[in-house]
């Protein structure tokens, strides 16, 4: 599959659509000036692709007979993983949307600019060709993974939990953070009863207090989060159980 051929024209729903930041064009629109719109993070799942959606505006003088808009995804050393042109040509308006694919096996994670170049023609004067313009960045990261650990210590009739919540994205581990909901469970025969919910501190700890006597078995869940900042970028993080524990 070509670069051009990985980059969709037609209008698309991110696969994944986190807070969208607006790149808006200066307050005096210049002809050439154009304007993006797309979601600031991209998480890829090994051997996955996404489309990642984004809107446009062009502004274009009085009298523009044909123009045409190039989008490019530059890596940090400035290659191009993508380019894609449309405009007249093509029929396109100067205001829509569409998707650029990402795939993990061409866009490992880290930082993406995405810029953007207008050439446009009024009357029959020459073409004026467009300056590129990086319109914003974008983060690829990995698919988030959770991981709960949990101790626990008894004093007579009373345990003290510890739970531990950690998350992985790509080679980057991290601490949960500080608010999220972690809930104690004791195993009462073959079912799990909740005892206490606690809150992580900004460690990724939470602690609770229960009754709970020598020989019986409990454990921790996160039942995960919405867009947590992980590895300098935010992500959602999937639910997780630690390991069944005997109190001793």
């Amino acid at each position: 599959m070509s670069i051009l051929e990985r980059l969709t024209g037609a209008a698309a729903v991110a696969a994944l659509a986190l807070s969208s930041v607006s790149v808006a064009a200066p307050a005096q629109a210049a002809p050439g000036d154009a304007t993006l719109t797309f979601a600031p993070t991209v998480v890829l799942a090994p051997e996955s692709c996404v489309d990642h959606a984004f809107t446009y505006a062009v502004e274009l003088p009085e009298g523009t007979t044909s123009w045409q808009l190039t989008i490019e995804l530059l890596d940090a050393s400035g290659a191009n993983h993508h380019r894609e042109s449309f405009g007249t040509l093509n029929q396109t308006p100067p205001s829509g949307s569409g998707a650029i694919q990402l795939c993990s096996v061409h866009e490992p994670a880290g930082t993406y600019s995405i810029a953007t170049t207008v050439d446009y023609t009024v009357g029959t004067s020459a073409t004026v060709f467009g300056t590129k313009q990086v319109a914003g960045t974008v983060d690829v990261v990995g698919r988030a993974t959770t991981k709960v650990s949990l101790k626990a210590k008894r004093t007579g009739a009373e345990v003290t939990a510890t739970a531990k919540v950690g998350v992985t994205t790509g080679g980057t581990t991290e601490a949960i953070g500080a608010g999220n909901k972690v809930t104690f469970l004791k195993k009462v025969g073959k079912r799990w009863k909740a005892l206490r919910k606690g809150s992580t501190n900004a460690a990724g700890v939470a602690k609770a207090r229960f009754r709970a006597k020598k020989g019986d078995t409990i454990r921790a869940v996160f039942y995960g989060a919405g867009d947590v900042l992980v590895g300098g970028s935010t992500t959602p993080v999937p639910p997780g159980s630690s390991k069944p524990v005997r109190v001793t």
